[in-house]
Formats: structure tokens, C-alpha cells, sequence
């Protein structure tokens, strides 16, 4: 249930990567059709948000997206339901590599602006072009004159996400700090952002708050002063496809010197602040998405964890075992048991 109200906010799921993992063996089998629905309440309207699957016996399958009854695309399907996720796993976006941070700034920037869907598919285009390039370029098959078209191109698109990742960065390192502080007053996060512009020009962005234009100006140079190196390499050494964040925890590398417990802190101060921004920017009331969050807490901070949902609007919280939640705090939820794939409410 968790993951199809999160399908139905990213288009996406949030446990595997391939949609296909996610039809059952026999509709797999047979072919078929089965979808996923929701509908949400947001300023007094409804919204309606459906994703189709159509899949044939070969195993193809062709996924359509509508949003009370229309036909859209998947950047305008993305963010019209709003929702945060936080499961076990999410201590990855500390431990985990670049493509884990990436993704959490993405899909933030995404519910927030669905321009920013589009931003990302047009770079990956380019850059896919930019690629082929190289690699013919290295091979003899294209002239090294032909490059400078796609560095424009690429320097165009990239702004935009460079921009938009540094402004999201600087807002969710606040709030981010302020979440941890409640949760326990001995935790003092930062966040870095690593944007991969250039060399020696990472702290450009930590400093100052340059514009998309400056950004554009300063990538094509760095594009243009890498072109051995990519050429060599076969690929575009850098870009925001490569870029990263780095989280602080009391001066020094999270994912170095946090525990576990406190590696699970952090990561759920910074979906907090995901929650956060995308009601303060969007004014909309995102759901609140919470898979398992008790189980490797203490009584203390499972309250003060309490304390801290509770200012959201709509939350779904899941645990194994039911004495973990403190029903005098949570005295308006309402709670349901599920037993061999049945919901019932208690």
C-alpha cells in the first residue's frame, strides 16, 4: 500500500528500478491489464491520479498516466500527489553512494516544480548525444570541432539542475539541522554540496549563490578544458550527473563517524525537511510516509519522533508491533491490522 501512494507522487517505485518487477508472475505470464489508483484531497478538490499497465504475454509492458481521467505525461503526473517515504533503508542516502543522494534531491526538486522533471530528461539527452561523440571522436569516426555544439547544449541544461540543487541544498541544510537538534541536542549536521562543475570550483557554490547564467558561463569552460580527459575517457567527466552532497555530523563525514541510530536520525531529519519544503514552497500538504520507523528506536526517541510528525497534516505509519506506538499521543489516528494480504481496521 506504502509504495502505491509513492508511485502514484514520483511515477517511480520507490523498491525497484524496472516496473516490470512489480506485475505479479501470473498477469506476467498471461498478459493483462491492472493499474493503480488513488485519490487525494488537496484546497478543497479532488485529484485523481491513475497509473495503467498494459502487458502482453511477451512481457512488454506499456504504462499510461492520468490525472482525473487525462492523458498526461509523466512530468506532469509527478507532483500532483505529494508524499515523503521513509523506510529502513533511507540510512543509504548516508552510507550509500552519489546515485542515492542524487536521487533524494531529485525527487525533492520534482514533487517541488515539475519543470525540473523536465530539466533532467532534456540533460540526459544531451548528454547521451555528448557521449556518442566522444566515443566516435576517440575511434576516428568524428572530428574533435564538433564537440563544441554539444558543450553549449550541455552547459545550457546543466544550469538550471546546478542552480536549482545548490538553492534546495542551502533551504534543507537549515531545516535539516533544526530537525536533528529536537530529535538529540548533541547531533550538529551540515550538509556540503559537491557539485561536479569543475575542479577548484566547488567552492563557488558553498560561498556564493551564483546564477544560472554565471553557472552556464563556468561549466562550458570547464567542459571545454576536459575535453582530452573525456575524449580518453569516453564519457563527460563532469556535470550534474555526477554531482553529490556530503553530510556533516559534529565536523566530521556522517557516513564515517554516525552509528547506526544516529545514521537513522539524520536520514529522517532530512526526509522531514523534504516533507517540510514541499509544503512551504508548494503549499500543498504532502503525505507523511513512514515504513518501520520504531523498531531500532528507544522509548525516549520514538516519543520525541512523535512530537516531531505530528505537526504533518496526514501521516502513515506502519510497525510489526503495535505496543511500540504511544496511542495516548496519536489519539485521532486510526488503525488497521493487515493478515494474509486483508486489511481490517481495529
Amino acid at each position: 500500500m506504502f509504495e502505491g501512494i509513492y508511485l502514484l507522487s514520483i511515477a517511480k517505485s520507490s523498491r525497484v528500478s524496472n516496473d516490470k518487477h512489480l506485475i505479479n508472475n501470473a498477469l506476467a505470464d498471461n498478459g493483462g491489464h491492472t493499474q493503480v489508483l488513488g485519490i487525494a484531497e488537496e484546497k478543497g478538490r479532488n485529484v485523481k491520479a491513475q497509473i495503467d499497465y498494459d502487458i502482453s504475454k511477451s512481457f512488454e509492458l506499456i504504462k499510461t498516466f492520468r490525472i482525473n481521467g487525462v492523458i498526461v505525461s509523466n512530468q506532469e503526473f509527478v507532483g500532483n500527489i505529494n508524499s515523503v517515504f521513509f523506510d529502513t533503508d533511507d540510512i543509504s542516502i548516508i552510507s550509500g553512494p552519489p546515485l542515492v543522494r542524487r536521487k533524494y534531491l531529485n525527487i525533492l526538486l520534482s514533487q517541488i516544480n515539475n519543470d525540473h522533471v523536465k530539466n533532467l530528461q532534456r540533460y540526459q539527452k544531451v548528454l547521451y548525444q555528448r557521449n556518442s561523440l566522444l566515443k566516435n571522436i576517440k575511434d576516428g569516426k568524428s572530428n574533435k570541432s564538433e564537440i563544441e555544439f554539444w558543450d553549449e547544449r550541455l552547459a545550457e541544461e546543466a544550469s538550471n539542475i546546478f542552480f536549482e540543487r545548490n538553492k534546495i541544498i542551502k533551504t534543507i541544510t537549515q531545516s535539516s539541522k533544526e530537525f536533528a537538534k529536537n530529535f538529540n541536542n548533541n547531533i550538529n549536521l551540515d550538509i556540503k554540496y559537491l557539485p561536479k562543475i569543475g575542479r577548484n570550483l566547488e567552492n563557488k557554490f558553498l560561498d556564493e549563490n551564483p546564477s544560472t547564467d554565471e553557472i552556464k558561463l563556468i561549466f562550458y569552460e570547464s567542459l571545454k578544458k576536459n575535453h582530452n580527459r573525456d575524449i580518453d575517457q569516453r564519457i563527460t567527466t563532469i556535470g550534474p550527473h555526477r554531482d553529490d552532497f556530503e553530510i556533516v555530523f559534529n565536523n566530521s563525514p556522517a557516513s564515517i563517524t554516525a552509528s547506526r541510530g544516529q545514521s537513522r536520525i539524520i536520514s529522517l531529519s532530512l526526509k522531514l525537511s523534504e516533507a517540510k519544503e514541499i509544503r512551504s514552497i508548494t503549499e500543498r500538504k504532502p503525505i507523511l510516509i513512514l515504513d518501520d520507523i520504531f523498531s531500532e528506536l528507544d522509548e525516549k526517541m520514538r516519543q520525541k519522533v512523535v512530537s516531531e510528525i505530528l505537526d504533518f497534516d496526514q501521516i502513515l505509519l506502519s510497525t510489526a508491533d503495535i505496543e511500540l506506538i504511544d496511542k495516548n499521543k496519536i489519539s485521532d489516528g486510526k488503525y488497521f491490522s493487515i493478515s494474509s494480504g486483508k486489511v481490517s481496521e481495529d
